[in-house]
């Protein structure tokens, strides 16, 4: 049986797999199911690292907080052409979408903008359909 390594820093358990450990004992404040704050017996200041996450946190019946990071769903389409304002994408059930995103700010000519990149889109589009690695619609 081979044992893992890891070294154990005051409360702080290093995996030989980069994973932190912490264990720190103190009192938390939970409010209205917005604001959550850990203050720890003792100052240990950086040891762990400040994240932003999206996630559930939840008190188990022993009493402890657990929170499970949950991780952004990645796109299930494919991409074609990446334009300027958007992109040409096949979905995952097969339909093919064209997405722009102009803001007014930008001062253009926005009606003139979404006309150009659709065009752009279609010829890139045409070029997926004939299979070419390179855009071949212009020749």
């Amino acid at each position: 049986m081979k044992k893992a390594n890891k070294k154990q820093v005051n409360n702080q358990q290093v995996n030989n797999n980069g994973c932190q450990h912490v264990q720190l004992g103190g009192i938390a404040y939970y409010d209205d199911k917005q604001y959550f704050l850990f203050s720890p017996d003792s100052v240990n200041q950086g040891v762990v690292e400040a994240f932003r996450r999206h996630g559930v946190a939840q008190q188990m019946q022993d009493g402890t907080f657990d929170f499970v990071a949950v991780s952004k769903p990645k796109s299930q389409s494919e991409l074609i052409k990446k334009l300027a304002h958007g992109r040409v994408s096949k979905t995952k059930d097969g339909a093919i979408q064209l997405t722009l995103k102009v803001f007014f700010h930008e001062g253009l000519n926005i009606a003139q903008t979404l006309a150009v990149e659709s065009a752009e889109g279609a010829d890139a589009l045409v070029d997926y359909q004939l299979g070419c690695p390179v855009p071949c619609s212009r020749f």
